[in-house]
C-alpha cells in the first residue's frame, strides 16, 4: 500500500509544472514585433458576424430599424425644438432692438475674461455627481471700499 506523502508527492509536482510559467523559444525582439503588429492590427478587426437563423436574422433587422427610426424621430424633435428655441430668441432681440437700441447693445456687449458663476449650474438631463459643493467659497469683490 502506498502512504499518503507518496501520493500527494506526485499530484503537487504535476500541480506545479502545470501552474509553471510556460516559455517560447521565440527571442525578446521577435515577440515585440509581434506584439507590436497585433496592436496595430488591433483596430482593422471585423466584429464575428451573428449566427442567426433566417427568423432570428428578420427579427433583429426589424430591431435595429426600428431602433434606428425611434432615434431618427428623437434627433428631429430635439433639433425642432431648439430652432424653435432660436426663432423665438431672435424675434426677441429684434423686438428689443426696435424698442431700445441701447438695452440691446447694453444685453450683446462682449465681456471678456468673465466667467461663468459656479452658483448657477446649467440645466441637464441627469442629477449631478456632487450635489452640494461644500467649499464654496464665493468671491470677495475687490472695489469695496470702507
Amino acid at each position: 500500500m502506498f502512504s499518503h506523502q507518496q501520493i500527494r508527492k506526485p499530484l503537487l509536482a504535476t500541480f506545479q509544472q502545470i501552474r509553471s510559467k510556460r516559455t517560447t523559444a521565440i527571442s525578446p525582439e521577435v515577440q515585440k514585433l509581434v506584439t507590436q503588429l497585433s496592436v496595430l492590427s488591433a483596430g482593422r478587426k471585423q466584429p464575428r458576424l451573428l449566427k442567426l437563423c433566417n427568423e432570428d436574422y428578420v427579427k433583429h433587422q426589424i430591431i435595429t430599424k426600428a431602433w434606428s427610426q425611434l432615434r431618427n424621430q428623437k434627433k428631429k424633435s430635439d433639433e425642432a425644438l431648439l430652432n424653435k428655441q432660436l426663432d423665438s430668441m431672435s424675434f426677441a432681440c429684434e423686438e428689443l432692438k426696435k424698442i431700445s437700441p441701447e438695452l440691446y447693445n447694453l444685453a450683446n456687449k462682449k465681456e471678456y475674461g468673465k466667467r461663468f458663476p459656479l452658483e448657477i449650474r446649467v440645466p441637464t438631463e441627469y442629477p449631478p455627481r456632487n450635489i452640494w459643493y461644500y467649499d464654496y467659497v464665493p468671491p470677495v469683490a475687490k472695489d469695496s471700499k470702507k
